[in-house]
């Protein structure tokens, strides 16, 4: 992400305070991020604070400093905030990801989803919406018959498919699908979407203006979460009128 600034005010002045982009990290590895933030009013001093910050880590609140050791993996969303004596606040938000330690050992790795391609016919150990796991002809599979199909109905419908998994500690962890996105939408506004997640990670979002002849396969680093349970989640929002189908298959998580 890049770095950018937020402000806020209060009697005139003005605190800004630059976004310092995403951090990652490693579970034992200490780590220090010093926040930096300006304010319109000379003499003023400032005061910091932060939400969301990964377990282990803590802010200064008068030098703006975090620092601390990691102790838990997983991806946090951070917001800190910086205040002058008048009242008048500015803040920025950032990811921070935390790695398992490791060691170099990845023990029980492989593919962790279960039916990652659909090809049992069902949707167990996913959780699908009505309907979601297809194979009929009206949207090709991109391997075997079967295939998860999302929306499509050109009226107001919202279809979910999501699957928990643990990713075993000390391993790398690599997440892909292959995605086929059609509609009747046309123009550069986005008025279906798919957002995929990672527990509370907001992976990616597509959209009708995604939309393409055949399937584009997109893949994640999910390393951040092992020693973890991660439930992998695809939701499909459309609004009410014009299809825009998002078609899933082969999909993929492997720790190594």
């Amino acid at each position: 992400m890049t770095a950018f600034t937020a402000g806020g005010s209060s009697g005139g002045n003005t605190v800004t305070v630059t976004g310092p982009g995403n951090q990652s990290g490693t579970v034992g590895t200490a780590t220090s991020l010093q926040i930096h933030a300006s304010d319109s009013a000379s003499g003023q001093s400032l005061t910091y604070s932060a939400t969301g910050l990964p377990a282990g880590l803590s802010i200064n609140s008068s030098s703006g400093l975090i620092s601390g050791t990691p102790t838990t993996a997983g991806s946090s969303n951070v917001t800190v905030t910086a205040k002058d004596t008048t009242g008048a606040s500015g803040s920025a938000s950032f990811t921070w990801s935390i790695a398992g330690s490791g060691g170099g050992t990845c023990t029980g790795g492989g593919q962790l989803l279960g039916n990652p391609g659909f090809e049992t016919g069902t949707a167990s150990p996913w959780t699908a919406s009505n309907g979601v796991i297809d194979n009929s002809s009206s949207e090709a599979a991109h391997s075997g018959s079967w295939k998860a199909w999302l929306d499509g109905y050109g009226t107001t419908h919202t279809d979910t498919l999501s699957q928990t998994v643990t990713v075993p500690a000390g391993c790398k962890a690599g997440f892909s699908f292959s995605l086929h996105v059609d509609t009747a939408e046309t123009g550069s506004t986005a008025y279906d979407k798919l957002t995929v997640q990672a527990n509370s990670t907001t992976l990616a979002t597509f959209s009708n203006v995604n939309a393409a002849n055949g399937y584009t396969l997109h893949t994640y680093d999910l390393s951040a979460f092992a020693g973890q349970s991660v439930t992998i989640k695809f939701t499909g929002t459309e609004d009410s009128s014009l299809q825009t189908s998002f078609v899933l298959d082969d999909t993929a998580l492997n720790a190594s």
